[in-house]
Order: C-alpha cells, then sequence, then structure tokens
C-alpha cells in the first residue's frame, strides 16, 4: 500500500493537482448546466409562442370546414367523412 501512495502522489506533483482546479470545474460546470437550462427554456417558450397564432387559424380553418360539411372536419364534431374523396376537390 506504501507504493500504491507514492505513485499516486509522484502523479499527483505531476498533473498539478490542487482543490482550487476541482472548485473551478465545478463553478464552470455549475454555470455550463445553468446556461444550458436557460437556453432550453427560451427555446420552448419561443416555440409555443410562434405555434400559437398558427394553431389558433388552423383551428378556424378547420370550424369553417366543419361548417361548411367538409370532409376534414375536425374530430370530435359528430361529421362523418365523405364516402368519396373526389367529392370535396
Amino acid at each position: 500500500m506504501g507504493r500504491r501512495r507514492v505513485l499516486t502522489s509522484r502523479l499527483m506533483a505531476l498533473v498539478g493537482f490542487s482543490p482550487a482546479t476541482d472548485v473551478a470545474f465545478g463553478i464552470v460546470f455549475g454555470l455550463f448546466v445553468l446556461a444550458l437550462l436557460v437556453l432550453a427554456i427560451v427555446t420552448i417558450r419561443w416555440g409555443v409562442r410562434r405555434d400559437r397564432p398558427g394553431r389558433q387559424a388552423w383551428r378556424q380553418s378547420r370550424i369553417e370546414a366543419a361548417a361548411r360539411g367538409s370532409a376534414t372536419a375536425p374530430f370530435g364534431s359528430g361529421r362523418k367523412a365523405a364516402q368519396d374523396p373526389a367529392k370535396d376537390l
């Protein structure tokens, strides 16, 4: 076991290990994780905001299609699709 300690201490002397490197790594890694989380949240919020108007327009077009009796009526509207798909063209 004494020989192992000698090898470990020599290796640490070569590498220049100090407790400050652990602290610095912890701080930098923590900032990296924090930046990654902030970026993910900003990206998700941006996507939801960009999707909202498009989704509303799509829903409005589905409601209008249901009112006309089109085969592309929204799900749950109670209407059945037309038997002849070419009929809606």
